[in-house]
């Protein structure tokens, strides 16, 4: 265990931190076969060794999440959505939502917010997703008074459909 601290140390994670914990136990729980397997998946996804670190250093949670789910919120992201496979690595706690109860309902709000120029092409593509629900409505939904109840309607769908996709997505 020794190690595996001055191994989190070595890699710049403060032990006073909640990250620092995080890190400890996906070090420490997480088999090396394993965690290589892991490291493969998001460079399936064209992540590099300098983009995994950086993304395990943000959101150290991110490789405690299976590989199953790794692969169906890259494929949604990427193939469904049509969005950057970097722009998670900017915010790896998506990988930690629920797909089905937040993932998939936000997504077509984004999408229409972006489509109609109501979302700059620059703002952060995870925060919609990260955002607690009240939050999402108040941010995404109710400020635009012309298409909110469009967006509303579309949001409440999405979220009673209890909407499914293959779950064993991979690149």
């Amino acid at each position: 265990m020794l190690k595996l601290v001055e191994e989190l140390k070595v890699l710049g994670f403060n032990p006073s931190k909640t990250s620092f914990n995080l890190a400890l136990i996906a070090k420490a729980t997480i088999n090396k076969t394993l965690w290589k397997d892991k490291v493969d998946t998001f460079k399936k996804w064209g992540w590099s060794e300098q983009v995994i670190f950086e993304a395990f250093r943000r959101r150290p949670e991110c490789m405690l999440v299976s590989i199953n789910k790794l692969n169906l919120v890259m494929n949604f992201w990427v193939n469904e959505l049509g969005w950057d496979a970097l722009a998670l690595a900017l915010d790896p706690s998506v990988f930690g939502i629920s797909f089905e109860k937040r993932t998939i309902p936000r997504a077509p709000i984004v999408q229409f917010l972006l489509k109609k120029g109501l979302r700059k092409r620059t703002a952060s593509l995870t925060s919609p997703f990260i955002v607690p629900e009240k939050l999402f409505l108040d941010k995404f939904i109710k400020r635009f008074e012309n298409e909110s109840s469009y967006l509303l309607k579309l949001y409440e769908e999405k979220l009673n459909l209890g909407y499914t996709i293959d779950k064993t997505c991979t690149p």
